[in-house]
């Protein structure tokens, strides 16, 4: 027997604080907020809140997204030639719009937002508008996403 063994993966996740049992269980829903609108000071006073990759809505959206991709480029009357302007143009514009829906689908509340002087509920017509005027808050958004130390409990 081999006693310069090292320990297998759940002796290691033991160790490290992870109760393996957890793989099994229901995920806790886990939120990270993203700030967009600042003060004079740099200060956030308004954001977007946001579930991870682990969640149900980056997942079902995330699968939509590629399923489209991949139903396109089976199709050759409807897939993007890449090597002409036009078609690398379509393909950043698909590239573009693929990372809205995705930050649009995990967008599950914003804060510091009012009308009439009272807080705002979610609205995901304006939000789309909003990723609209602004690009920059679906690169915070996907940003955010590809952080996963946003979306772990501590």
């Amino acid at each position: 027997m081999n006693t310069n063994a090292s320990p297998n993966i759940a002796q290691t996740l033991a160790v490290a604080g992870f109760d393996i049992a957890n793989l099994s269980a229901p995920a806790a829903r886990v939120t990270f907020d993203v700030p967009v609108l600042f003060n004079q000071d740099g200060d956030p006073i308004a954001g977007i809140r946001i579930v991870g990759k682990n969640s149900p809505e980056y997942r079902a959206e995330h699968h939509a997204t590629r399923a489209n991709g991949y139903q396109r480029s089976a199709k050759k009357s409807t897939a993007i030639d890449a090597t002409t302007d036009e078609g690398a143009d379509q393909l950043v514009s698909t590239i573009d719009s693929n990372q809205k829906r995705i930050a649009l689908a995990v967008a599950v509340d914003w804060y510091g937002f009012t009308s009439g002087g009272a807080e705002a509920p979610l609205d995901r017509a304006v939000l789309a508008a909003a990723y609209e005027k602004y690009p920059t808050w679906v690169d915070r958004v996907t940003a955010a996403l590809e952080n996963d130390a946003n979306f772990l409990k501590v």
